[in-house]
């Protein structure tokens, strides 16, 4: 009996050292994946030289009910290296190298006046650095849907190549800030939302946060595709979705430049348990090896591609050469000399689809519909006989189309503008060639065959939830006031 008694302490004893390094062992991991708040400084919107933001709205936001805000972010971020091997399924692991490394930079905060306004998310831009300076692309494609709906939008300057441009744009507004190497900005995209988390009191005048989503464009994508793998309990605890928007089949490095040792391909990992959708344009599908890294659909994860679309088109340009032209000296009279027109397929449609399904995903569960693949033959875009491309998501301006559209541009030796700018931008946004008046008439005897059709399929895309009903009604709308034939 005795025997029995000191086996059964022993027992207790066992189990409850058991429980304790368990708990330790929970404890310390928790510890390790704690995002950290960053400090937080309102900028003065008078503030410097320029006396206002980098890429202030070139809209009159007061017109929509929002305001614009700047705030000096800072704190300390790591240096991290893998830890093991990085394989194509996007199970990244990593370990600290160097940390508590001190930075500063911004955010750029555009938000509803009204609380009432609010719908409840904050979008959260990784700006696009590609230019060597801050860019608002998914502001750009998406300011109807973010502004309509009241969304607030908070711009992050991640990279340090965007920090200097900010220096030299102005250097009393920006000059103490610091950020010298891109191996921080992982972190520094996590403290950002953790900011809108724990500081909405400073950056959002005390709005209600109900969701935030991560969102990036092309290289900010391929930064948030490395982001998701590589830090996973980082993003799990930071954003509530994240989309990204033109990525390729690779990932970003861990720090500066290109990495030579990452996989060539990389999966969004297995076990991601943040709500992400990729949207993927044909040039991002065929031109950008997009297609090497499509995978199932699961409960986290959906996939939208785009036929007709180019990486960035006309619409957005629109948008964005203004504000550039306002803000860089060089830009001034800066003019597109691109072989073939820009591409006019208006993917800030499906854009705009996508953002609201994300939110509504956050707010309901509910995740975005399923679309069909681009299919291709030989790696070849399987095409119809008007030469634009097959499945994918079907705006009604490619079921009822009046022009091929595809991504085949490059700079014209005879265009206007600077030959280098466009050599290096005109590939990028695509091509739209009209049909002929007479082809039109053939496939359109008549002005009201035209709509009727426009219609009919801008229904079917509006029933499948790729098409929102404000942009439903403006794309009809247009249709009815275009001269066709």
């Amino acid at each position: 009996m005795r025997s029995f008694i000191r086996l059964q302490a022993a027992v207790s004893r066992s189990v409850w050292l058991i429980a304790a390094v368990v708990l330790l062992w929970a404890s310390h991991l928790s510890a390790e994946t704690v995002v950290p708040i960053p400090e937080i400084t309102p900028i003065p919107a008078d503030a410097g030289n320029k006396q206002r933001p980098f890429i202030s709205s070139i809209l009159d936001l007061a017109d929509y009910g929002y305001v614009e805000q700047e705030f000096r972010m800072s704190g300390t971020a790591n240096y991290y290296e893998k830890d093991g091997v990085w394989r194509s399924d996007g199970i990244w692991n990593t370990r600290i190298e160097e940390a508590d490394k001190p930075y500063a930079t911004r955010l750029l905060v555009r938000r509803p006046e009204n609380p009432e306004d609010f719908n409840g998310i904050v979008v959260v831009e990784w700006f696009n650095n590609t230019a060597f300076m801050d860019v608002d692309v998914i502001w750009a494609q998406s300011h109807d849907e973010l502004l309509r709906e009241g969304y607030a939008y908070v711009g992050v300057t991640s990279q340090a190549v965007g920090v200097i441009a900010l220096k030299v744009w102005d250097s009393a507004r920006y000059g103490d800030m610091d950020l010298i190497n891109d191996g921080l900005a992982y972190d520094i995209f996590s403290q950002a939302a953790q900011a809108v988390h724990h500081k909405a009191d400073v950056i959002l005048n005390g709005l209600d946060v109900k969701g935030v989503m991560g969102v990036g464009e092309s290289q900010s994508a391929i930064r948030l595709s490395t982001y998701v793998n590589a830090f996973q309990e980082q993003a799990r605890q930071s954003y509530d979705s994240i989309l990204l928007y033109s990525r390729f089949a690779l990932a970003a490095p861990l720090k500066a430049g290109i990495s030579l040792t990452s996989p060539s391909r990389a999966y969004i990992r297995p076990d991601n348990t943040v709500k992400v959708l990729q949207f993927a344009t044909e040039q991002d599908i065929f031109m950008f090896l997009f297609r090497l890294v499509r995978q199932e659909d699961n409960e986290y994860l959906r996939t939208w591609e785009l036929p007709g679309a180019s990486h960035y088109d006309d619409y957005g340009v629109s948008f964005l050469l203004p504000q550039y032209q306002r803000d860089i000296p060089i830009f001034s009279n800066v003019q597109l000399g691109c072989k073939n027109s820009l591409n006019k397929i208006p993917q800030h449609y499906a854009v705009n689809a996508a953002l609201s399904h994300m939110s509504h995903w956050i707010t309901s569960g509910v995740a975005p519909p399923q679309a069909p693949e681009i299919p291709y033959v030989n790696w070849q875009v399987e095409r119809d006989e008007h030469g634009n491309a097959r499945g994918g998501i079907r705006l009604p301006h490619l079921e009822v189309p009046t022009a091929t559209h595809n991504y085949a541009n490059y700079a014209s030796l005879f265009g206007p503008g600077n030959f280098l700018v466009n050599s290096f931008a005109c590939p990028f946004l695509g091509n739209t060639v009209p049909f002929s008046e007479a082809k039109l008439k053939e496939l359109y005897p008549t002005h009201e065959d035209y709509v009727n059709k426009f219609t009919e399929a801008a229904d079917a895309a509006l029933e499948a939830g790729f098409l929102l009903p404000a942009d439903y009604a403006e794309a009809v709308a247009e249709a009815e006031a275009a001269q066709i034939p």
